[in-house]
């Protein structure tokens, strides 16, 4: 495995394209029907269950070389959670992807809505030309073996996909997880007609709901993207590799513990069988004694995984409770999600991205920040994101030290808004250019000053003091048009940047900025991306938030550059 920093890595070509198909809605069931391909249309049908998903939208890729591809179809769930959808001509095997949506919490009964970062997500082999496959189950135990079959050495193989679902059934006493419809234990005597393996199932995705709750999750859907890059590298121990797995959607996004995937769930799947909200009229003894005994192994010792990841650092002002997802880039567009992790208290985060070797973009969600120019703790816009693109990453590579911040936003943006989209050489184009107009000579690997630090500026580079700065700028002309949210900011700099010009339009539209609250949006200004940044840098620089060290002085050539460019990208 290499381990290096993202300025050392050669850039690789990617080879991936995106298409999109057409949704329907329908119902699943215990059985799989796979039609003989005839070379014509083929459909694929079945039911997404956490609790079954209302309204969530379930994404087929083609699967080629091991990675996921093309779009080959989408389809919305129905409120019992059954999708159906045509994949056209596709042969060969398929990845199922969910995203949003809503469903019953099995611990709480409460109606819940997917988290932002999570999704659920099953890997198929190869289906045949005209083919159709029914009776396909998405849960959070075939998310687990997709993240498995995506580790291991060659990816998503027809072999890695079926050696992967096999063993994650075997880990919990079922016998085809892809196949077999949970039984929902919410509802009344629903294990007297239900088989062993449906009543397993059953049982171990209502001992998630559970033990997210006895962990104090705010939301259950965490739990599956933490048991996912638990189960990633074939061993449930509470981390990927060697990195402890952060858990969202709770107060500091603790690290889970060891034990999650063993004694946790087995202790959660009794304490869940033994209350009120376990309708089924059955109990899983023999399985809950599995667990509790288990030494979280999946896939034998764990051997034979790509240990291939990204770390680093979200950052608009000091970042906590963010989840950070991982994209592989289609034909120069985001297309399947390859990870996701929440950060720790920090900011940072470190997944997973198997054998994936391509483009990447990560893109942060939700989340809370430390407000640079009023010092206030504020949470991230539902709208607003942060993001950042690499050019390829080679498989087996660890790359270390990446920052996601408005800058590495923007460039992202301009890459999305070149011709040909994110190609390496538009990312690299992008990336470069962003750095460049604010003077920061790699936006990706350079860590930002924090100017609310005291004295942070006398050890800083000029790099990350123009870094700090800009962002803290940008926080500043937030503050001076009383925006309630600065993270709304950000999202008017990316869209600003992506068409290569700073002049408060997007191509030949103005960008409405939202302002919060009960001041609906405004226009951006025409020169906000530069003279107004300039000021906003200089009346931060003469603040009392600003505990730097430096003055206004110690950044004039790059407030003079701001405030004398055309906005030029």
């Amino acid at each position: 495995m290499f381990n290096l920093s993202y300025s050392r890595i050669r850039i690789l070509g990617a080879v991936l394209v995106t298409l999109q198909f057409a949704a329907a809605c329908g119902g699943g069931g215990d059985t799989a029907t796979a039609g003989v391909g005839s070379g014509g249309t083929g459909f694929v049908s079945g039911v997404v269950t956490k609790g079954p998903v209302s309204g969530t939208t379930v994404t087929a890729y083609a699967i080629a070389g091991g990675q996921p591809g093309v779009v080959v179809g989408t389809a919305t769930t129905d409120v019992n959670g059954g999708f159906s959808m045509s994949i056209g001509g596709h042969a060969g095997p398929v990845l199922l992807q969910t995203i949003g949506g809503s469903y019953t919490d099995e611990a709480t009964g409460t109606t819940t809505s997917m988290g932002q970062g999570d999704v659920m997500s099953v890997a198929l082999p190869s289906v045949a030309a005209g083919a159709t496959t029914s009776g396909i189950q998405v849960t959070p135990v075939t998310a687990m073996a997709h993240a498995i079959a995506r580790q291991m050495s060659g990816g998503m193989t027809d072999a890695n996909i079926v050696a992967a679902n096999t063993a994650m059934g075997s880990y919990f006493s079922i016998t085809d997880i892809v196949h077999v419809q949970p039984m929902n234990p919410l509802l009344q005597g629903s294990g007297a007609s239900a088989s062993q393996d449906a009543r397993n199932y059953g049982m171990t995705l209502a001992a998630m709901s559970k033990y997210a709750q006895m962990q104090g999750m705010g939301s259950s859907s965490a739990m599956v993207t933490a048991m996912m890059n638990d189960a990633a590298d074939g061993i449930m121990d509470g981390k990927a590799g060697s990195v402890p797995v952060t858990m969202g959607g709770m107060m500091g996004s603790p690290m889970m513990p060891p034990a999650a995937g063993t004694t946790g769930l087995g202790a959660a799947m009794n304490a869940f069988m033994t209350s009120t909200q376990n309708k089924s009229g059955i109990t899983t003894p023999a399985l809950m004694n599995r667990l509790m005994g288990s030494t979280g192994h999946v896939m034998g010792s764990g051997g034979g995984m790509s240990s291939s990841s990204v770390s680093g650092t979200v950052f608009n002002g000091p970042m906590t409770q963010a989840t950070v997802t991982a994209y592989a880039i289609d034909n120069g567009v985001a297309g399947a999600r390859i990870a996701s992790v929440a950060t720790d208290g920090q900011g940072n985060f470190t997944m997973p991205l198997g054998s994936y070797s391509g483009a990447v973009m990560l893109q942060m969600s939700g989340g809370t920040y430390t407000d640079e120019a009023t010092g206030t703790t504020m949470i991230m816009g539902a709208s607003d994101l942060m993001s950042a693109v690499m050019p390829t990453v080679p498989s087996g590579t660890a790359v270390s030290g990446v920052w996601l911040t408005a800058m590495t936003a923007m460039a992202q943006a301009r890459a999305g808004g070149m011709a040909g989209g994110m190609t390496d050489a538009n990312i690299v184009a992008a990336n470069t250019a962003v750095g460049n107009y604010f003077s920061v000579g790699d936006i990706l690997m350079t860590r930002p000053m924090d100017p609310t630090v005291a004295g942070s500026g006398t050890q800083a580079g000029q790099d990350a003091r123009n870094y700090g700065m800009t962002l803290a700028a940008m926080s500043q002309y937030a503050k001076n048009l009383d925006m309630r949210v600065s993270s709304a900011m950000v999202t008017a700099m990316m869209n600003d940047a992506a068409d290569g010009v700073m002049d408060g339009r997007r191509g030949g539209s103005p960008i409405s900025m939202s302002m919060g609250g009960m001041m609906g949006s405004g226009n951006m200004s025409r020169t906000a991306g530069a003279g107004g940044l300039a000021t906003a840098m200089a009346t931060f620089m003469n603040s009392a938030a600003n505990a730097s060290g430096m003055t206004a002085a110690d950044m004039d050539a790059l407030i003079q550059k701001l405030a004398n460019c055309d906005g030029r990208i």
